[in-house]
C-alpha cells in the first residue's frame, strides 16, 4: 500500500526542524549578547550626548529669554523716557497740562502688557500722579512719601545714572498676583536740578508666561536678577523648585566679574541630583536672566531610551519567534494588499476608458437620430399629422436628454482619467452670466422666478476655460430653476473676496437639501430628490466641482429643507486679472 504523499512530505521535513530551530536559539542569543554590548556603549554616548543637550538648550532658553527681557525693558524705558518729556513740557508750560500726563499714563499702562502702574514722583518724594492695572488696585499707598526707598535715592543722588531697576520696596499686598519689578527715570527741572521721578511697575509674570510658551518642561524654571545677586523675579518659587537651585545661581553670577561667552553654563549637583545652571549678563541694562534645567527633565528622553532597550531585549528572548512569524504573516498581507490596490486602480482606468469610449460610440448614432426626428418634424420628408410630430418631438426630448448625460459622462471620465484639459483665455465672467441668463430666459419666465443678476461695476477678468466655466454656471442656474417653486427667488452673483479670489455664488429659494444628503448630491449619479420626479442625471455638481478643481479652485455647498440652496464656486487669486490689464469695461449690476 502506497504512502499518500503529504505525509511523506510530512516526514521527509520533520528532521529538518530542531537544527533550524537551534539555530535561531543560538542567532537570537548571540543577536541578544551584541545587542546587549551596543546598548551599554550606547548608555555611555548617549548619556554626554543628554548632557550636552540639555546644556545647548539651557543656553538656547536663555538667549531667548534674556532677548525678550531686554527688548521689554527697553521699551518700557522708552516709555518712561517718553513721559519724562512729557513732565518736561509740563513744566515748561507752567504745569497746565495734568490731563494730557493722565490721559497718557493710562493709554501707556493699558497698551503695554508689561506694564502695571505708572507714578510721577516730585523732587519730595511725593506721588503727584499715579495710574495703575485693576489687578493691582491698592499695590501701594500713593500718599506715602517715597523719599527714603531706594529708587528714588539713587535717582536723586546720581546725576550720571540713567535708569533704574529694583525690587518691590514693599510686601506684596493679598490682591496682587506678584510682587512688581521697579523701574525708573530721573525728572531734571527746566534750570538741570532734581526735580523728581518715574516710576513704572513691571509685571514679573509675564515673562514667566514667555518663558513658559517658548519651551517649557516639567523641571525648568527662570530666574531674573540684578547683577548684584539680588532677586527680581524667580519662577522657580512658583514650582517650589529646591532652594539650592536659586543659591547656586547667586555664588555663581555674585562673583562680580562679568563672563566673556554671552551664556554661561554650569552642571551642579544638588542634593544628590544634577541640574544645569545657565546665566546671561544683559549688555546695556543691570540685569541677569538665568534658566535652571534638572536632570528630571534633560536626562529624561535618555532614561526613557535605556528602558526601551531593555524592553527591547526581554521582549527579543521571549517572543522572536512570534514577531518572526508575524512579520512574514504581515509581509504577506501587505503584497495581498497592494496586489488588491494595483488591481483596484486597473480596475477604475478600464472603467473609465470603457465609459469614455462607449459614450463616444454612442454620441454618433444619438446625433443621427436627433437629426432626422427635427428633419421629420420639420416636414422634410413630406406633411405628419399633429400625433406624428407630438412622438416625434418627444424622441427628439429622449435623444437630446440622453446625448447631455452621455456628454456628461465622457465629460467626468476623462476628468477622472486625467485626460480633461483647459482651453485656457482671458474670460468676462459677467458677460459669461449675461448670456447664460439670457439661455435661460423662457424657463425663467415660465416659472415667474425673480431672477437677480448682481456683478461688480469694476470686476476684472478671469484666466479660465470659458467653455467650462459656462457649463458650470449654466448647470447651477438649471438645478436653482428645476428645484425653486413658481414666483421664487434666484440670485447670481460675482465679488472679488478680501484675498483676491472670486466668487461666483448661485443660490435660490428653493426645497432645499437636508445636512446629511448634501454629500449625496455632490456625488457622482447622486440625486436627492429622486422622489419627487425631478429630471436630472446626477452629474451635474460633480461636473462643477471637477471643472472649479480643474482651475484650482473648490465648490461649496449650503442649503437646508425649505430654505434653498446655496452654490459657491471659487477661483484663486492667480487666476484674476488686475483692472489695470483689462481690454474692455465690463457690465453694471443688474436684475434680469
Amino acid at each position: 500500500m502506497l504512502t499518500p504523499p503529504y505525509i511523506q512530505r510530512q516526514e521527509t521535513s520533520s528532521p529538518g526542524r530542531p537544527p533550524r530551530v537551534r539555530n535561531l536559539i543560538v542567532f537570537s542569543t548571540v543577536i541578544m549578547l551584541l545587542f546587549g554590548m551596543i546598548v551599554l556603549y550606547q548608555a555611555f554616548r548617549e548619556y554626554d550626548l543628554s548632557i550636552g543637550k540639555g546644556k545647548a538648550n539651557a543656553e538656547r532658553l536663555t538667549a531667548i529669554l534674556s532677548d525678550q527681557v531686554e527688548l521689554s525693558f527697553l521699551a518700557m524705558d522708552l516709555t518712561l523716557q517718553r513721559a519724562v518729556e512729557r513732565q518736561y513740557l509740563n513744566m515748561l508750560f507752567g504745569g497746565h497740562l495734568p490731563e494730557d500726563m493722565v490721559h497718557n499714563f493710562n493709554v501707556w499702562v493699558e497698551n503695554t502688557p508689561q506694564l502695571v502702574a505708572l507714578m510721577l514722583v516730585n523732587e519730595k518724594g511725593e506721588v503727584e500722579l499715579a495710574v495703575h492695572d485693576e489687578e493691582y488696585e491698592g499695590w501701594m499707598d500713593y500718599s506715602t512719601s517715597m523719599a527714603d526707598t531706594e529708587a528714588f535715592k539713587i535717582m536723586k543722588n546720581n546725576d550720571d545714572q540713567e535708569i533704574y531697576i529694583g525690587p518691590y520696596f514693599d510686601m506684596p499686598k493679598q490682591n496682587m498676583p506678584s510682587a512688581p519689578i521697579l523701574m525708573a527715570r530721573r525728572i531734571n527741572k527746566l534750570d538741570g536740578t532734581f526735580g523728581g521721578i518715574v516710576v513704572a511697575a513691571v509685571y514679573g509674570e509675564y515673562f514667566l508666561n514667555f518663558f513658559d510658551s517658548v519651551d517649557s518642561g516639567l523641571k525648568r524654571y527662570m530666574s531674573l536678577m540684578l547683577t548684584d545677586g539680588r532677586d527680581l523675579f524667580a519662577g522657580m518659587r512658583h514650582h517650589r523648585a529646591n532652594d539650592a537651585i536659586s543659591q547656586a545661581i547667586h555664588e555663581q553670577i555674585a562673583s562680580g566679574q562679568r563672563p566673556v561667552t554671552p551664556v554661561t553654563t554650569l552642571t551642579e549637583q544638588m542634593k544628590g541630583t544634577l541640574v544645569l545652571v545657565s546665566y546671561r549678563y544683559l549688555k546695556n541694562l543691570p540685569l541677569v536672566v538665568a534658566v535652571v534645567i534638572e536632570e528630571e527633565d534633560f536626562l529624561a528622553e535618555f532614561w526613557q531610551e535605556r528602558f526601551k532597550d531593555l524592553s527591547f531585549l526581554a521582549i527579543f528572548t521571549v517572543f522572536g519567534s512570534v514577531l518572526s512569524f508575524f512579520a512574514l504573516t504581515m509581509a504577506r498581507q501587505i503584497i495581498r494588499v497592494e496586489e488588491s490596490e494595483a488591481a483596484a486602480i486597473l480596475a477604475s482606468q478600464a472603467k473609465s476608458e470603457f465609459l469614455a469610449n462607449m459614450s463616444h460610440e454612442l454620441r454618433t448614432p444619438l446625433n443621427a437620430i436627433i437629426g432626422f426626428s427635427e428633419m421629420m418634424t420639420s416636414g422634410y420628408f413630406g406633411p405628419m399629422n399633429a400625433r406624428q410630430k407630438e412622438r416625434l418631438n418627444d424622441i427628439n426630448l429622449c435623444g437630446n436628454h440622453l446625448l447631455h448625460l452621455i456628454n456628461d459622462i465622457l465629460e467626468f471620465s476623462k476628468g477622472e482619467a486625467g485626460k480633461l484639459e483647459l482651453v485656457e483665455e482671458r474670460s468676462n465672467i459677467a458677460a459669461i452670466v449675461d448670456e447664460v441668463i439670457r439661455m435661460m430666459g423662457d424657463k425663467i419666465k415660465t416659472k415667474n422666478i425673480n431672477m437677480t443678476v448682481d456683478t461688480s461695476q469694476n470686476l476684472p477678468l478671469l484666466f479660465a476655460d470659458m467653455r467650462k466655466i459656462k457649463q458650470v454656471l449654466i448647470n447651477l442656474v438649471s438645478n436653482a430653476i428645476k428645484f425653486t417653486p413658481q414666483g421664487g427667488d434666484i440670485k447670481v452673483s460675482v465679488r472679488i473676496d478680501p484675498g483676491g479670489a472670486m466668487n461666483l455664488v448661485v443660490s435660490d429659494s428653493g426645497i432645499g437639501i437636508a445636512e446629511e444628503d448634501i454629500q449625496t448630491a455632490l456625488s457622482v449619479f447622486g440625486q436627492v430628490h429622486r422622489s419627487k420626479s425631478h429630471e436630472g442625471t446626477g452629474l451635474g455638481l460633480p461636473l462643477c466641482r471637477m471643472y472649479a478643481e480643474l482651475h484650482g479652485g473648490k465648490l461649496s455647498l449650503v442649503s437646508a429643507l425649505g430654505e434653498g440652496t446655496t452654490v459657491r464656486v471659487v477661483f484663486p487669486a492667480n487666476r484674476v486679472i488686475p483692472n489695470e490689464e483689462k481690454a474692455d469695461g465690463l457690465p453694471e449690476a443688474k436684475q434680469a
